[in-house]
């Protein structure tokens, strides 16, 4: 999950687009905490991650993007 969300962030960055939001299912909040206990730094998106027990996986936003479903 770490991978993907990094994967993707750093594709929203490159566009040079703004997220404002990361959505990610309880299930996929639980995987990204148990990976996140074995590395040191945090990465810079943590902030903007919101979980949504609705969606599936996880949901990136960007500022101007439309909302997810």
């Amino acid at each position: 999950m770490l991978k993907q969300i990094d994967a993707t962030y750093e594709e929203y960055v490159k566009a040079g687009k703004r997220v404002s939001r990361i959505e990610i299912s309880p299930i996929g909040m639980d995987h990204l905490n148990s990976e996140l206990k074995n590395r040191k730094e945090e990465p810079e998106w943590l902030d903007f991650v919101k979980v949504n027990k609705d969606i599936f996986g996880f949901a990136i936003t960007g500022i101007g993007d439309k909302q997810p479903s």
